[in-house]
């Protein structure tokens, strides 16, 4: 499971509440992979709930890189190999048989939520004085 604590807290509410949700989503994937039975439609749509959220948040950051001009070196690079990876995790669940459906859904669910956790650490920070000078706190 994906706990939450301050030190990867960026300075920025809206992007602290996204990062905690974000985790949330990835915990609750990482619950119902455990459970003793779970249908493929069930995996799919917490999976699907999880992409359509990643995306939304990529894309709110991205939104603040260009309308505050923030130099971000390789930030756009990361989001997109994240998009690319979490989407080949994805179509292996959706293509996969129902024999290791739990362990694919779980091992996208720990993919991302790592990624994310590091994500923030490495490079999500950088970002913060550049939106603290253009006022989101």
């Amino acid at each position: 499971m994906f706990v939450w604590s301050k030190e990867y807290s960026v300075g920025v509410e809206e992007m602290d509440e996204q990062h905690q949700h974000f985790l949330e989503i990835a915990n609750e994937v990482l619950v119902l992979a455990a459970k003793a039975e779970v249908s493929k439609m069930e995996l799919l749509e917490a999976l699907g709930k999880f992409l359509n959220y990643a995306l939304y948040h990529l894309e709110t950051e991205e939104e603040y890189f260009k309308t505050f001009d923030c130099p971000q070196l390789g930030h756009l690079e990361a989001h997109n190999m994240f998009r690319e990876r979490f989407k080949d995790l994805f179509i292996k669940v959706e293509q996969g048989s129902a024999e290791g459906l739990r362990e694919q859904a779980e091992a996208a669910a720990e993919f991302a939520g790592r990624w994310i956790l590091q994500h923030i650490l490495v490079m999500d920070k950088g970002y913060t004085y550049c939106f603290h000078e253009h006022g989101l706190h």
